[in-house]
């Protein structure tokens, strides 16, 4: 009779179990791979003596073997960063970034001795240390990728990082601040003159701080009023701030900007390679610096509550746009997300001039079809004997238009 290999489903993934006797008691060895819990039972045969023997030499230089040619973590997530394709090095570099902070702990590890406790001990003691959510994700996420390639290779039989719960990130996201233009004209007049173009471009472009700091002159076209995106700053550790490519594929991308940012923008375009915005003596404009000395500052000159953060700006272009009634697909296009859904998820349910919009358009529409409906069967009944409503007060209600607040007034000519 063939000797059963059973089949066990653990934490750490399926596994394959040969149940046989030794030394006149019942024993059982486990496999990761079924090749090997395969070939072990055809090796113990009935069990009987020196099958057994044998079966269990076997068994000792297979571990052996397998302790000689599996690689460590450290090893293969070398090797997992060099043989990637499709991506930068500006990738290539977060991705050594993050295992360098929080997963290098794993690197003496063999692949097959990585398990599920690893994984819940890196997501508690990342929470623990108040990393946040995306933060947690970002590394959970490399990790499991990292060793998803070492199943496809044999190493590894399942993936310890599977149906790992992460922190919930809507508890931690910052909620987005959405200026009024009131609220935008009220800014930009506290903002030192030097940097005003620059918050009035941020305003009128909707590009990222690290993008729109590493704009030259070259980049901006004010016949066509539009810019290019093919650059960014980035830390990079040991480097500082270096100028690399956007940070994603759709991020590379040109932008339709507001008359007045490009306005803005036009006295600062000298040779086609100058840096567009800087410091008054001439060096690249810092997150850091101008948060500190100059946002900050200007804010406490403000009545904004709650205060606003620089990329705020970003999220008060897309609102503007959206509420001007642009699809969110465009919008999409002129902010560089990859993914609509981080459009959407952002924006779409935040606005509400979008809702406004959405129900009178609904309204014109049901009003069409009960109209219709209602004069094929009774004209005499009307609307109102259906909804309730006369079609004078419909038509009111219909007319009733969001507050027009006022636009950014025109900045200074020395900003």
């Amino acid at each position: 009779m063939v000797r059963e290999i059973k089949v066990v489903e653990t934490i750490h993934g399926r596994r394959f179990k040969v149940r046989y006797r030794l030394g006149g008691r019942d024993t059982s060895e486990t496999f990761v791979r079924e090749s090997d819990a395969i070939m072990f039972r055809d090796i113990l045969g009935a069990g009987r003596g020196d099958r057994v023997a044998e079966a269990t030499r076997w068994l000792e230089g297979r571990r052996t073997a397998d302790a000689k040619i599996v690689p460590t973590f450290g090893q293969w997530f070398d090797g997992y960063v060099d043989q990637l394709t499709g991506v930068t090095p500006r990738t290539r570099n977060d991705y050594r970034s993050l295992h360098r902070r929080y997963l290098n702990h794993l690197d003496p590890l063999p692949l097959t001795m990585i398990a599920r406790p690893h994984v819940t001990d890196l997501v508690n003691s990342m929470d623990n240390a108040g990393r946040s959510p995306k933060t947690i994700k970002q590394a959970v996420h490399l990790l499991s990728t990292c060793l998803r390639l070492a199943i496809d290779e044999g190493h590894i039989a399942a993936n310890p990082c599977r149906n790992i719960r992460l922190p919930s990130t809507s508890l931690n996201e910052v909620e987005a601040r959405f200026l009024s233009y009131e609220e935008a004209d009220e800014l930009v007049r506290a903002i030192p003159d030097h940097y005003r173009s620059l918050v009035v471009f941020l305003l009128g472009t909707g590009l990222r701080w690290s993008e729109a700091t590493a704009l030259q002159t070259k980049h901006v076209n004010i016949q066509a009023g539009t810019i290019r995106v093919e650059r960014a700053w980035k830390r990079v550790p040991g480097e500082g701030f270096v100028v690399s490519v956007p940070k994603t594929r759709k991020a590379k991308r040109t932008v339709n900007a507001a008359t007045m940012a490009l306005a803005a923008a036009q006295p600062l375009l000298r040779r086609p390679a100058d840096l567009l915005f800087t410091t008054p003596a001439g060096d690249p404009v810092r997150h850091a610096n101008f948060y500190n000395n100059v946002w900050q500052r200007a804010l406490l000159r403000t009545s904004l509550d709650p205060r606003p953060r620089i990329h705020d700006l970003r999220h008060t272009h897309a609102s503007w746009l959206l509420s001007e009634g642009i699809a969110i697909e465009a919008v999409q296009d002129q902010l560089g997300h990859e993914s609509l859904e981080t459009t959407r998820k952002t924006y779409a349910k935040l606005i509400p001039a979008v809702g406004v919009a959405v129900g009178k358009a609904a309204s014109a529409a049901l009003d069409r079809a009960l109209v219709s409906q209602t004069a094929a069967h009774d004209p005499a009944v009307g609307v109102v004997g259906v909804v309730g409503v006369e079609v004078g007060q419909r038509k009111e209600l219909a007319s009733l238009e969001p507050p027009v607040t006022p636009r950014l007034h025109q900045p200074a000519s020395n900003a």
